[in-house]
């Protein structure tokens, strides 16, 4: 496949971090280390790793904000970082994020309503804005949203912040969705119902999705309900397992895909049923 048909891709892309130790040392942290990765409209991609594994510096490359230290980011062939104009507003509009923390990221001093609205109107000024963010809210599942438009982020609930982040980031109508941890803060009792509304925003548009996570089992969620999609396993800054969820976890080819295997009952569980022909 030609660089071109990706949306985005990761080529070969290295982010080393350099600090000093003593007087004279340095210490340098790989935290991305030759990572090569194509992400198309439509897709779905889990990238799973513990802490430390470079998971959330994947994501701030995809959407810009990391320059490699090697290696090329493009989207649709062209360098991320050598972006200009046009073609630069055309990518800040289509890969959008999702935090972890939706609290830090919203403005405490805006309405749910105007926190949406200020990207629509950049975005899409020929919308009614206000009939936009409503539609929005409606997709997230805050309803009714004329409850949410004038709340402040101070006056919901973690999982309603969360919603809130997730609707601002299609504000700008964006092809690709860069998710990091966004339910690790969540009760989890929450967590399914929030994978449910990412399958939901997929199934109405070619939207793809890179869903940052630690907790393999979740992100089999994610990819089995979706339908389609592969996982991603990162440790230590490298891609060390990359393909079918199934597959991987039921033939792991690297000891830490078995780590993350051995962390999670549900998988361990679904695996010993399997095994049993339950």
């Amino acid at each position: 496949m030609r660089s071109d048909e990706y949306l985005i891709e990761l080529r070969d892309v290295c982010v080393y971090f350099t600090e000093r130790v003593g007087l004279f040392g340095k210490r340098v942290t790989k935290a991305l280390d030759h990572v090569n990765l194509g992400i198309r409209d439509n897709d779905v991609i889990a990238v799973v790793g513990e802490s430390g594994a470079g998971k959330t510096t994947m994501g701030r490359v995809i959407l810009g904000l990391q320059r490699p230290t090697s290696g090329l980011a493009l989207f649709k062939g062209k360098d991320i970082y050598s972006l200009k104009g046009r073609e630069f507003e055309e990518f800040r509009r289509s890969v959008q994020w999702v935090p972890q923390d939706p609290y830090s990221s919203l403005d405490p001093s805006l309405t749910v309503g105007e926190q949406l609205m200020a990207p629509i109107r950049r975005w899409n000024p020929k919308v009614n804005a206000e009939t936009r963010a409503e539609e929005l809210l409606r997709l997230v599942g805050l309803v009714p949203p004329s409850f949410y438009m004038n709340k402040y982020p101070h006056q919901l609930s973690g999982g309603q912040r969360q919603r809130v982040a997730i609707a601002r980031s299609l504000a700008s109508n964006p092809r690709l969705i860069v998710a990091d941890e966004p339910v690790t803060m969540i009760d989890s009792s929450l967590r399914i119902g929030f994978i449910n509304t990412f399958i939901e925003l997929m199934r109405r548009s070619s939207l793809s999705l890179v869903f940052i996570t630690h907790d393999l089992a979740l992100a089999r969620v994610l990819l089995l309900k979706s339908g389609r999609g592969r996982v991603v396993i990162l440790r230590n800054g490298r891609i060390v397992e990359e393909g079918d969820i199934n597959e991987i976890i039921s033939n792991p080819k690297d000891e830490y895909t078995k780590v993350l295997i051995n962390a999670a009952p549900d998988l361990k569980r679904w695996l010993k049923n399997r095994e049993e022909g339950v």
